[in-house]
C-alpha cells in the first residue's frame, strides 16, 4: 500500500515552533536535489513507481527510474521476505538538479533516504534503513548531525553548522527526523534567514464598509428574500446579515456593528432604485 511522503516544513512552522524537538534524539541527513520517488509492492505483488503526489507516477519518471542502477536492487529488496509490506522512498536524481546547486552528473541515481512500515505505520529508524542500503548496495542519505538538543539556542545553533556544511558540500539543505515522535523537518540553504515574527493578537483594522457596498448587500438580500418577506424581521435579518459579512469579507471591509440599523433605516425604495440604476 502505498503511503504519501509527510510533508516537510521549517523547524519554525512546526506546532510548537521547535520546541518538542528539546530532549529527543534528532538526527540531520543531507536533502539530495531531486525528484521524491517512492516503491512499493500491490497487492499482486508488482513494483509501483510513485511520485511525491501520485500514486503511479508519469511515464518519464518510471522510465528514468527503471533506467538507474538502484531499479533492480529495489525490486529484489521489495521481494525479499522479510520486508514485506513497506514502502521505500528516494531522490532520483537528475543530469543538472533542479536548483542547479549540486554539480552536473553523467549517471543518474536513485538515493534510499526513508522507508515507511505498513504494518507498525512508522517511518523505520536510520540505522534500520542504512543497514538495508547496505546489503542491498542502495545508496543513502548521509549523516550531516546526530544530536540531543536542550535548548532552542543550541537547535538552531546546529542548524546554522549544518548550512555550512551543505554550502561546502553543494547540497540543497537537511532534513531533520525526530524518529521517536515521527516529526520531520527541512531546512534549506537557498532561503533567507528571516525573524521569527510573533503572531499578533487580535483581527486586523480593517477599515469601514462603505455605504454604497451595505446598500449593495442590501439588494442581494432583497433579491432573495422578495418585497413580500422583506419587512418581517425574523425572516429578512438573518440574510441581511448573511450578505453583508459576505460582501465584508469579500472587500476586506469591518463588518459593520450597526447591520439592523441599516436594514431599518434605508428605505426600500433606495435599495430598489439603486438595482434599477445598476441595471440600467
Amino acid at each position: 500500500m502505498w503511503n504519501k511522503y509527510t510533508d516537510l516544513e521549517p523547524i519554525r512552522r512546526l506546532k510548537n515552533e521547535g520546541r518538542e524537538l528539546l530532549g529527543n534524539r534528532i538526527l540531520f541527513t543531507e536533502k539530495r536535489d531531486g525528484e521524491n520517488v517512492c516503491l512499493w509492492l500491490n497487492e499482486n505483488k508488482e513494483v509501483i513507481i510513485s511520485s511525491r503526489n501520485q500514486e503511479n507516477a508519469e511515464k518519464d519518471i518510471q522510465s528514468r527510474m527503471k533506467a538507474t542502477p538502484e531499479y533492480d536492487k529495489i525490486v529484489m529488496l521489495l521481494n525479499d521476505g522479510y520486508t514485506n509490506n513497506i514502502c521505500v522512498y528516494g531522490e532520483l536524481l537528475k543530469g543538472t538538479s533542479p536548483t542547479r546547486i549540486e554539480p552536473k552528473r553523467k549517471h543518474i541515481h536513485w538515493i534510499l533516504f526513508d522507508v515507511w512500515d505498513n504494518d507498525d505505520e512508522r517511518y523505520m529508524p536510520y540505522n534500520w534503513v542504512y543497514q538495508l542500503g547496505y546489503h542491498y548496495k542502495i545508496p543513502i542519505v548521509r549523516i550531516v548531525d546526530d544530536f540531543i538538543p536542550m535548548s532552542e539556542g543550541e537547535l538552531f545553533g546546529r542548524v546554522e553548522v549544518a548550512m555550512s556544511w551543505c554550502k561546502r558540500h553543494r547540497r540543497e539543505g537537511i532534513v531533520g527526523k525526530d524518529y521517536s515522535n515521527q516529526i520531520f523537518f527541512k531546512e534549506k540553504i537557498d532561503l533567507p534567514k528571516r525573524p521569527n515574527i510573533k503572531q499578533p493578537k487580535g483581527d486586523p483594522a480593517y477599515p469601514p464598509m462603505p455605504e454604497e457596498k451595505i446598500l449593495r448587500a442590501l439588494q442581494h438580500a432583497y433579491d432573495e428574500i422578495g418585497a413580500e418577506n422583506w419587512k418581517n424581521v425574523k425572516i429578512a435579518m438573518p440574510i441581511v446579515a448573511r450578505h453583508i459579512s459576505a460582501e465584508a469579507r469579500e472587500h476586506n471591509y469591518e463588518l459593520p456593528k450597526n447591520i439592523y440599523s441599516y436594514y431599518v433605516n434605508i428605505p426600500l425604495s433606495t435599495i430598489i432604485a439603486q438595482k434599477e440604476n445598476n441595471v440600467q
